[in-house]
C-alpha cells in the first residue's frame, strides 16, 4: 500500500488534480479494500460533488452502505438529475412503496420544474402504473400540465388518452366541477331531462378538457419562450474544463430573462432558483455566477436562503477562491453579522489565502470600520493603527520571509502591499499631524487668530449676502421686462423678434447667475463649517496646564515617526524589485503629497534613481518616465539645462520601435522637450 500513501500525500498537496484523482480511484477501485475505497472516494466527491458517475460507483462499491451514501450526494449536490435517477433506481429495487413514493415527491420538489425534468417525470408515471394506482398517475398528469419541461407536448397527448377511462371527479378540483356543472345546467340543450347521463357526462368531460387544455397552452408558450436559451446549452453537466465564453454569456442571457420574468409576474421565484440551480452544475467553478445568485436572494430580503448558498460555494464548490469568501465576508457585515464576517476574514488571512494581498487590504479597512463599532472591536486594549498596522505587518513578513526565491509575480505582490501599507502609515501621519495641530489651537496665543478668522469670514458673508440681494433684485427686474416683453409681443409680433432673442440671451445670463449663486451658498456653508470647526477648536483648552514644549515635540516626533516608516517601507519594496514602474510612480507621487519647499529636488532624486544609467525599466517605461518628469519639470524648475538633459537621454534611447505607436510617442516627447525650452528661452514661464 505504499504506493496508496504516495498518492495520498500528493493528493492532500494538489486537492483539485481532477487527472490524478481519476487514476487513484481506478486503482483504489480494482484493491476492492473497503477502507481505502470509503476514504478515497469520501475525499474525491468533497471536492468534486457534481461528478454524478463517481456517486454510483462508490454507492455500488459500498452496498451495505448505499442508501447513506445517495443521501449524502442529494445533500452535497441535489441539483443533479442524474444522482436523483440513481438513488431512485436503487430505491425501487429494495424499498417499500411508500419510501419510493415519498422518494419520487423530493426529487420533484427539489427538480420538477427543470426543464429537462422530463425523464423524472416518467419514471414517476411509469412506476405509479405498474401499482395501478391510475389515481396518482392521474395526479402527476395534472401538475405536469403546468410544469414548462421540455416534452409538455408528448405529456399532453398521453393526458388526453388517460383520462378517456377515468372518472370526471379525478380530472379537477370539487369547486371546479362544481362551477362546471353550474355551466351545464344553464345550458339550455340541457334544460329538460331528457338526455341521457352518458351524454351529459361527455358534456362535462369536453368542458373539463377545455379547461385543460388553455393550461397546457399556456405552458406550452412558456416552454416555446425559453426554447433559444435551451437550445444553446452544449453541457449540461460538470466539468472542470472551463465554459467558452458563448456558453457562460448564455447562462447569464438566460438567468436575466428568468429574474425578469420573475420581476413581472410571469414565473414564482422557484423558476428562477432552479434557472440558477441548473447552471450551477457546469458553472459550479464560476465565483461570479454563485455571487449572482446570492445577490439575488439579498435583494429580495432572503437573507438566510443568500446565506445558505455562500455557506455551500465556500465550503464544497469554490472554497479555493478567496473573493467568495471575501464577498460573504462583506455580505454578513452588511447584515450585521461582524462576529461572522471578521471569522471569514481571519480564516482566509492565517489558514485559506495566507498573503493575499486583496484579503489583507479588506481586512484591515474593515477593522478600521469595527474599530467605530466597540462591542465589535477585535482587541479592547490595542488602538485602531496598532491593529491596522499589525494586520498589514503580518503580511509584509509573510511575503519577506519567501522573498529570497520568490518568483516576479510575488514581488510585484510585495510591492503592492508595500504600497498599500505605506498608505495606511501616511494616513497615520496625516492623523498624527492634526493631534498635533489641535494641541498648539488648545491656547490663548491662537485664539488670536481663531478671532481674526471668524471676523474676517463673518465680514465676507455679509459681502456675499449683499451681493445675493443685488443679484435677486436684477432677476426680478429682468422677469418684470420679459413680461413687458411678451405683452408687446403680442401687439407686434414682426417688430419684437429681435427683442425676443435678446431676452432669451438675458434669461440665459440669468440662469447663469443663479448657478453662481448656488456655488456662493455652497461656498458660504463651507466657510461657516470651518468657522465652526475654529470655534470647537479654540473652546478646547487644557485647564490649568500651560504650553509644554516637550508635549509638543514629543507629539511631532510621534507624526514623523510613521512619515519615515511609511518612506522606508517603499524603499525596502525598491530593494526588492526597482523594474516595477508602478512602484517608482507610488513614490513620486509620494514626495509629492509631503511638499516642502525641497520637494523638486527629492523628485529629481527619484527620477535620477528610476531612469539613470542602472535603470532597469524597460525602453517604454523609461520614454513614459522622461515625460513625466518634464512635465513636472515644468511646475516645479527652471533649470533649462535640466531639460537638455532629459533631451539628450531620450535621444540615446535606441530609435529601432515595436510599432508606429511607439515612434509617434517619442515625437510627441521631443516636441514637448523642445516646446519646453523654448519657453524658458523667451521667459514666458
Amino acid at each position: 500500500m505504499e504506493k496508496f500513501k504516495q498518492f495520498y500525500e500528493f493528493l492532500e498537496a494538489n486537492p483539485l488534480d481532477f487527472t490524478t484523482w481519476s487514476q487513484f480511484l481506478g486503482l483504489v477501485e480494482s484493491s476492492n479494500d473497503l477502507y481505502h475505497i470509503r476514504k478515497a472516494f469520501g475525499i474525491f466527491l468533497s471536492h468534486f460533488p457534481l461528478t454524478f458517475g463517481y456517486w454510483k460507483k462508490y454507492a455500488d462499491l459500498d452496498a451495505e452502505n448505499r442508501e447513506d451514501i445517495y443521501e449524502k450526494a442529494i445533500e452535497m449536490a441535489g441539483n443533479c438529475l442524474e444522482i436523483w435517477q440513481y438513488y431512485l433506481d436503487f430505491a425501487m429495487e429494495i424499498k417499500s412503496s411508500k419510501f419510493v413514493r415519498s422518494l419520487f415527491r423530493r426529487a420533484i420538489r427539489r427538480l420538477g420544474v427543470s426543464y429537462l425534468s422530463g425523464d423524472l417525470w416518467k419514471k414517476w408515471i411509469k412506476w405509479e402504473e405498474s401499482r395501478d394506482r391510475m389515481d396518482n398517475v392521474t395526479k402527476i398528469y395534472l401538475t405536469l400540465l403546468s410544469t414548462p419541461v421540455r416534452e409538455i407536448d408528448e405529456f399532453w397527448e398521453h393526458f388526453k388518452k388517460h383520462v378517456q377511462n377515468r372518472d370526471t371527479k379525478e380530472l379537477i378540483s370539487p369547486k371546479q366541477l362544481f362551477e362546471i356543472d353550474e355551466e351545464i345546467r344553464s345550458d339550455p340543450r340541457f334544460s329538460e331531462v331528457k338526455r341521457g347521463m352518458s351524454e351529459i357526462d361527455m358534456f362535462r368531460l369536453k368542458k373539463i378538457m377545455d379547461r385543460h387544455a388553455n393550461l397546457y397552452k399556456s405552458t406550452s408558450t412558456r416552454v416555446n419562450r425559453v426554447s433559444f436559451y435551451e437550445s444553446e446549452i452544449k453541457r449540461t453537466f460538470f466539468h472542470i474544463k472551463p465554459l467558452n465564453y458563448h456558453q457562460l454569456n448564455n447562462w447569464n442571457q438566460y438567468i436575466n430573462f428568468a429574474e425578469d420574468q420573475y420581476e413581472n409576474g410571469s414565473e414564482k421565484i422557484e423558476y428562477v432558483k432552479m434557472i440558477y440551480e441548473r447552471a450551477l452544475i457546469p458553472c459550479a467553478l464560476y465565483v461570479e455566477i454563485w455571487r449572482r445568485y446570492t445577490i439575488f436572494f439579498e435583494s429580495h430580503n432572503m437573507i438566510d436562503e443568500a446565506r445558505e448558498v455562500y455557506e455551500k460555494a465556500t465550503k464544497i464548490f469554490v472554497k479555493n477562491r478567496p473573493d467568495i469568501f471575501i464577498s460573504y465576508s462583506e455580505f454578513e457585515e452588511r447584515n450585521k453579522n461582524y462576529s461572522k464576517a471578521r471569522e471569514l476574514y481571519q480564516y482566509l488571512i492565517h489558514k485559506m489565502a495566507i498573503g493575499h494581498i486583496e484579503t489583507i487590504v479588506k481586512y484591515a479597512n474593515f477593522e478600521k470600520r469595527m474599530f467605530k463599532i466597540s462591542q465589535s472591536r477585535i482587541d479592547e486594549k490595542k488602538s485602531q493603527d496598532e491593529q491596522i498596522i499589525e494586520i498589514y505587518k503580518n503580511g509584509m513578513d509573510f511575503f519577506e520571509k519567501k522573498l529570497p526565491d520568490s518568483k516576479i509575480k510575488d514581488k510585484r505582490q510585495y510591492a503592492y502591499l508595500s504600497m498599500e501599507y505605506s498608505k495606511v502609515l501616511y494616513q497615520i501621519y496625516q492623523k498624527k499631524q492634526r493631534v498635533l495641530k489641535n494641541y498648539l489651537n488648545n491656547y490663548d496665543n491662537d485664539n488670536d487668530n481663531v478671532k481674526d478668522l471668524i471676523s474676517k469670514n463673518e465680514n465676507k458673508m455679509n459681502i456675499e449676502n449683499e451681493k445675493e440681494k443685488n443679484i435677486e433684485i436684477e432677476i426680478e427686474k429682468n422677469n418684470e421686462k420679459e413680461n413687458e416683453n411678451e405683452n408687446e409681443k403680442k401687439i407686434e409680433k414682426e417688430k419684437e423678434k429681435e427683442k425676443e432673442n435678446e431676452i432669451e440671451k438675458e434669461i440665459e445670463k440669468e440662469i447663469e447667475k443663479e448657478k453662481k449663486i448656488e456655488i456662493e451658498i455652497e461656498k458660504e456653508n463651507d466657510t461657516n463649517e470651518e468657522i465652526n470647526d475654529q470655534k470647537k477648536s479654540s473652546k478646547i483648552k487644557i485647564e490649568n496646564k500651560d504650553y509644554n514644549k516637550e508635549e509638543e515635540d514629543k507629539l511631532k516626533n510621534d507624526a514623523n515617526k510613521y512619515l519615515i516608516l511609511s518612506r522606508q517601507v517603499i524603499e525596502k519594496a525598491l530593494e526588492t524589485i526597482d523594474n516595477y514602474k508602478p512602484l517608482w510612480l507610488f513614490l513620486i507621487d509620494y514626495e509629492m503629497k509631503i511638499g516642502g519647499k525641497d520637494i523638486y529636488p527629492r523628485i529629481k532624486k527619484v527620477f535620477e534613481r528610476c531612469i539613470g544609467d542602472g535603470s532597469t525599466l524597460s525602453k517604454d517605461e523609461k520614454i513614459s518616465m522622461l515625460s513625466l518628469f518634464i512635465k513636472i519639470s515644468k511646475f516645479y524648475s527652471d533649470e533649462i539645462i535640466l531639460i537638455r538633459k532629459a533631451e539628450e537621454k531620450l535621444l540615446k534611447i535606441p530609435t529601432v520601435y515595436s510599432n508606429h505607436k511607439d515612434l509617434e510617442n517619442k515625437k510627441r516627447l521631443i516636441e514637448q522637450i523642445i516646446e519646453l525650452g523654448n519657453l524658458k528661452q523667451t521667459n514666458k514661464f
